[in-house]
């Protein structure tokens, strides 16, 4: 039921990813961060086990969309699934939310966006998932890579931490 996006804009990477903890039926978490700073220009957003996910364990059963920017190159972003599988991509999805994600990013994307561009079609593949998926996560984490390094962009809530009663 994970849902991992991104996508590469004009000098820029953005990665958005579901904040659920899931196991079975139940949702354990409403704001756990997919996605994990490398280091200054690089970050991975990953779908997978949830033991495997935060510590890359050996053997690992984990997604992984690793956007990064380079000086040199520029922005890019990479498709890693649990075999290893490597593959350069300009836009790219995990997880239950990739069927629908996927399609919108098919018809609304440009290799020339602006960040605010960028964010609008992150928001409609969230509006997408949100609408459309029988079990959608209600939360996501949105972060971008470019020039300036790493960092949080924002955070789409529906649904703000819970907390159980006292019994």
């Amino acid at each position: 039921m994970e849902c991992v996006l991104g996508l590469v804009g004009k000098g820029f990477a953005i990665v958005a990813a579901d904040t659920s903890a899931v196991h079975s039926i139940l949702l354990h978490k409403n704001n756990e961060d997919k996605i994990m700073l490398l280091d200054s220009h690089k970050l991975i957003a990953a779908s997978g086990e949830p033991g495997d996910r935060p510590s890359v364990k050996n053997p690992y059963s984990v997604n992984i969309l690793m956007a990064g920017y380079d000086n040199e190159s520029g922005a890019s972003l990479y498709y890693i699934d649990y075999i290893a599988t490597l593959h350069k991509v300009d836009k790219g999805a995990f997880g239950y939310g990739s069927y629908l994600s996927l399609s919108t990013m098919d018809r609304h994307y440009r290799s020339d966006m602006s960040v605010e561009e960028a964010i609008e079609l992150v928001d409609k593949c969230i509006l997408e998932i949100r609408s459309r998926l029988v079990v959608a996560p209600p939360n996501f984490v949105i972060k971008i890579v470019d020039k300036d390094g790493a960092r949080d962009y924002a955070w789409r809530q529906s649904l703000q931490d819970v907390t159980t009663a006292a019994v």
